[in-house]
């Protein structure tokens, strides 16, 4: 069920409301009889719910798919070890990633005298990135910037604004917060742009002479935290151990370290019990307790964490007491930043990527954190982000399963061929869990039968813990050379897999299964060469260490289940190969070459063209492939093998060019989205290409939201793919030109139309069909009666106006107020088999004063009236703008044009060129192959009001003529008087389009690009 559409007004009256109610009582509101649960169900729900949330779920009912998350687990009065805010808001579909948290307390805790309540609200906004964070009591309404890592001696200056309940009687004092933290401006974007606008952190820090290091995202804090834990360990063992060598001190300390954050990441999900952490600081004895722990630990959750290492040997001597009672104590949660409950997986994912590219040496006699030789050469270590990462799986998985049984899938197979940390991986399981999840709800039979957890409260099917185990064996597969990174990876799909567990889950999988909570991943994530198989020993001598060193690894005999089968091979390949020039690491190529990979060695090559040309030969027929990759494959001489592997092998069926747009935060490289099919079936194809606009002003935000719904960043095109044509040649898709012409319209621009006084959409009466008579029916009301009855239409023409078929009832407070239905016999008639409805929608949609028969969107009635006006629909093939100065009441499938700043029969004839119709094909909103003509598009055509009286004339004279032959041409009923009047058309829109080129100042070669 739809969530109704609120607005200002209504909310407004909703929250005086609340606040009367609120003053009537405020003596005992305010005592500490007065609970949290009580404030939170009588104002705190009720204010929220009149934001336009969804806050007790009466709509969405589904707990997969709910954008408010409401805390009811009841925490002791006063206690500040909660894991979860109160409330967590998100936007659908992103039902994994909050916009933000409300944080409850009673109106007696006086929030300005509690640091504690300001230091755990910031702790979540932080730990979730959301940028922001509220706690209120509904007496107090603070807003907390969570950009900054919190700290509890001066949290409290992380205060953005501060209001008692009293100021939002005032309505712009309300608006503030509505514009910020309604629904409506959520999908909107306000938030996210308010965010990126606040101060920046760092100038902030110089005002207020804080710490630097306080002001610091979570990635960069708790990368720099684990950094630190790391040396500090390390040489907690290196005292304690001295004869350990480099390779040795790095294994220990890894895994101390993944031991640590899983334990801690048990606690804050409430998983296990708060006191583990504390238990081993406190102990006499921590590393003894730490390890009696882990063997405890390892009863029950099995995996790679906690399974039998040498650093838990008797003979071994742990860390040094001193020092690992420090950092034992550093984790416990008590007043610690960090909250896992908060952090996303992926986020643990980025921190540990960069994590991996250092490794422990040891020199006279000292311990040192190093970058590893191959990440220093490669420039640093860059990890996909998340965006990119959901992208691909949503091309790759995702089109792969969509609507298709668990059955039919349940053969699926799914690799990382260089997994690293395991953010493709994580990304790849939670979709599938996701899938799982969905399929089982619609299909509860076949749960039922699968032992699903049936949620009776919420009417709902869940995936027990051995189902996400299933899950995660049956589908989920990764390799990297680095013995760390398998580690890392398994440590963080672990991590997803308990990611919506508790204590009970722990409990009931224990009692009714007698099993281990977590899987053995050991071969499903391997450490191995995924690029030098043991052919290698054939072509060169390699004593045993340099064989260690080069890891060989046979694909086919470390998944059997994916190669001993029916057309063998994986599913699907996705990931974020290694970028590295041969020249920069010449022994790795020289190794690669020796080894059956060698076919596809070329100089000047990169090692990732590698991992695309293995990754195609080991997908099945039909299997896909996603990378993210540079982008100057398809033009680089050193890739002309990649090239011809590609087209002879596979098919292209989705590239994502980012062009200027740098995805890697600390890399200069640009990258490209690259989805392949393994076939060879068709000897040509057309594929999706999409390409970003340099000249834009990109950021991660945006380009993520441009990957969901292409606007005007981008331009998209469908290439063609002639095989034979394109081997041992350049790729080239579309030539530069396009661009270039775009970007000459764009900066010719010198009018632009006025968003709130010169541009409407049309009447919405919520529903329409309530407000709606026959035309043949307008004489059956009086002559009083008709003055409200408006001619309505849905569309027009191109340069002609539509018919109408209707009549409307154009009622609202400016026409109506100071007036009774009752003298309008005939209207109330007409309304009263509506009322219950309308009623109903009036509350729907969060208007419950509005009289029931007024319009919901009325607009300003000067768009609708007799005047000079520019009429379009919103969806068409081509611009079908009609220039009129009647009557013209439109639906809101119309938006409609009012300005007296520009000569509008003019206008009328720009946005019907030629031009426009190409600005909006490449730059526009499409819904397929359809223009979305919304008013954001609308208002970033590029307008060029010339100065030259003689253009301008002419452009008024095509658009009279056009409009009065269109006119006659309808009456034609001869073939031969439609072909004159087809051809006189033609003929006026080529002047037209020529007389506008000529406004637009562009040259022949630029007409030609727009007409091809």
């Amino acid at each position: 069920m739809e969530i109704p559409i609120t607005d200002i007004d209504s909310a407004f009256i909703v929250v005086t409301s609340l606040i009367k109610n609120f003053e009537e009582s405020r003596e005992y509101y305010s005592s500490t009889k007065y609970s949290e649960a009580e404030v939170r169900q009588d104002f705190i729900d009720k204010f929220f719910t009149a934001l336009g949330w969804d806050v007790n779920h009466d709509y969405q009912k589904n707990p997969f798919k709910q954008e408010v998350k409401v805390e009811k687990t009841q925490k002791q009065e006063d206690s500040h070890t909660s894991k979860r805010a109160d409330y967590a808001f998100y936007i659908e579909p992103e039902f994994r990633i909050p916009k933000f948290f409300v944080e409850a307390k009673k109106p007696s805790r006086a929030l300005r005298h509690n640091k504690k309540d300001y230091f755990q609200t910031a702790r979540y906004g932080w730990n979730a990135q959301t940028g922001v964070a509220i706690l209120t009591d509904f007496e107090e309404f603070v807003v907390i910037d969570c950009r900054l890592k919190p700290d509890i001696d001066t949290v409290d200056k992380n205060e953005i604004s501060y209001h008692r309940y009293t100021d939002f009687k005032d309505k712009d004092t309300f608006s503030e917060i509505y514009w910020l933290f309604s629904r409506e401006a959520l999908l909107a974007g306000n938030l996210a742009t308010y965010i990126e606008n606040l101060p920046s952190p760092k100038s902030k820090a110089r005002q207020l002479q804080l710490l630097s290091g306080a002001y610091q995202d979570i990635d960069t804090s708790f990368l720099n935290y684990i950094d630190d834990i790391r040396l500090q360990m390390a040489r907690a063992f290196h005292s304690s151990n001295p004869d350990l060598t480099g390779y040795e001190l790095t294994e220990a300390t890894q895994r101390t370290i993944d031991r640590l954050v899983f334990m801690r990441f048990l606690e804050d999900k409430q998983i296990e019990a708060e006191s583990i952490l504390i238990g081993i600081a406190n102990s006499k004895n921590s590393w003894a307790k730490f390890v009696a722990e882990c063997k405890r630990l390892d009863v029950i959750y099995n995996g790679i964490i906690f399974k039998p290492h040498f650093i838990d040997d008797k003979d071994f001597n742990g860390a040094e007491a001193i020092r690992f009672k420090e950092i034992a104590t550093d984790f416990d949660p008590t007043n610690s930043p960090y909250n896992f409950n908060y952090i996303p997986i992926h986020i643990l994912g980025n921190i540990y990527e960069r994590f991996l590219g250092n490794v422990i040496d040891i020199h006279d006699g000292k311990v040192f954190i190093e970058e590893k030789p191959e990440v220093r050469r490669a420039g640093g270590v860059y990890y996909t982000p998340k965006y990119v990462v959901d992208d691909i799986v949503e091309n790759t998985v995702g089109s792969r399963i969509k609507g298709k049984s668990l059955k039919a899938i349940s053969d699926l197979k799914i690799a990382d061929i260089s997994c690293g940390s395991g953010s493709f991986l994580i990304s790849v399981y939670d979709y599938l869990l996701s899938y799982y999840k969905i399929y089982y709800n619609d299909n509860p039979t076949v749960a039922k039968e699968a032992r699903c957890i049936y949620d009776e409260e919420n009417n709902v099917w869940g995936l027990s813990i051995w189902q996400k185990q299933q899950i995660l064996l049956r589908h989920v597969y990764g390799v990297d050379i680095d013995q760390q990174a398998v580690e890392v990876t398994q440590l963080s799909l672990f991590l997803k897999l308990l990611e919506d567990e508790d204590m009970l889950t722990k409990q009931e999988m224990q009692v009714l299964f007698a099993d281990k909570i977590l899987p053995d991943l050991t071969n499903n994530i391997v450490c191995g060469n995924s690029l030098v198989d043991y052919s290698v020993m054939q072509n060169i001598n390699l004593d045993q260490q340099a064989l260690h060193t080069i890891n060989p690894f046979d694909f086919q005999d470390a998944f059997p289940t994916v190669f001993k089968r029916d057309n063998s091979g994986f599913d699907i390949i996705v990931g974020n190969p290694p970028y590295l020039k041969e020249y920069t690491y010449r022994e790795v190529f020289e190794i690669v070459k020796q080894a059956n990979l060698g076919k596809y060695y070329q100089g000047k090559m990169d090692l990732w063209y590698f991992f695309v040309a293995h990754g195609i030969d080991l997908l099945r027929d039909d299997g896909l492939l996603g990378y993210i990759a540079p982008n100057n494959w398809v033009s680089n001489s050193g890739a002309s093998g990649l090239r011809n592997k590609v087209i002879n092998d596979s098919q292209i069926l989705r590239l994502v060019d980012f062009a200027g747009f740098m995805v890697f935060d600390e890399a200069d490289i640009q990258t490209m989205i690259i989805i392949l099919k393994k076939t060879i079936k068709s000897k040509s194809y057309s594929f999706f290409y999409q390409v970003f606009d340099s000249t834009q002003t990109l950021n991660h935000q945006n380009v993520s939201n441009e990957l969901k719904e292409s606007r005007n960043l981008s331009r998209t095109l469908t290439p063609k793919i002639v095989r034979k044509q394109m081997l041992d040649s350049y790729l080239k898709f579309n030539d530069a030109s396009s661009g270039m012409v775009l970007d000459k319209i764009a900066n010719s621009g010198n009018f632009k139309l006025d968003a709130k006084k010169e541009v409407a959409q049309g009447i919405i009466g919520a529903p329409d069909k309530c407000f709606l008579i026959d035309k043949k029916d307008f004489d059956n009301f009086s002559e009083k009666e008709k003055v409200f009855l408006k001619p309505f239409y849905t569309t027009s023409a191109r340069y002609n106006l539509a018919n109408f078929s209707h009549y409307i009832f154009y009622i609202s407070r400016h026409n109506f107020s100071d007036k009774e239905l009752s003298d309008f016999t005939n209207i109330e008639s007409h309304f009263e088999p509506h009322k219950a409805l309308l009623t109903e929608s009036k509350v729907k949609y969060k208007t419950p004063d509005k009289p029931y028969f007024y319009l919901h969107r009325e607009r300003d009635e000067s768009f609708f009236k007799k005047g000079e006006k520019i009429i379009t629909p919103t969806r068409v093939f081509k611009p079908q703008f009609c220039y009129t100065d009647n009557e013209y009441y439109s639906s809101r499938a119309t938006f409609i044009i009012k300005t007296e700043r520009i000569n509008l029969k003019y206008l009328t004839g720009i946005l019907n060129s030629r031009l426009v119709d190409f600005w909006l094909s490449n730059r526009g909103k499409k819904l397929g192959d359809m223009l979305q003509i919304d008013k954001k598009p609308l208002l970033e055509i590029p307008i060029v009001d010339t100065d030259n009286a003689n253009y301008k004339q002419k452009i008024i004279s095509h658009v009279e003529q056009l409009t009065k032959t269109i006119t006659e041409s309808k009456t034609a009923k001869t073939d031969k008087d439609k072909l004159w009047y087809d051809r006189l058309i033609r003929q006026l829109e080529n002047e037209l389009n020529q007389t506008v080129y000529a406004v637009y100042k562009l040259e022949a070669e630029d007409i030609e690009v727009i007409e091809a």
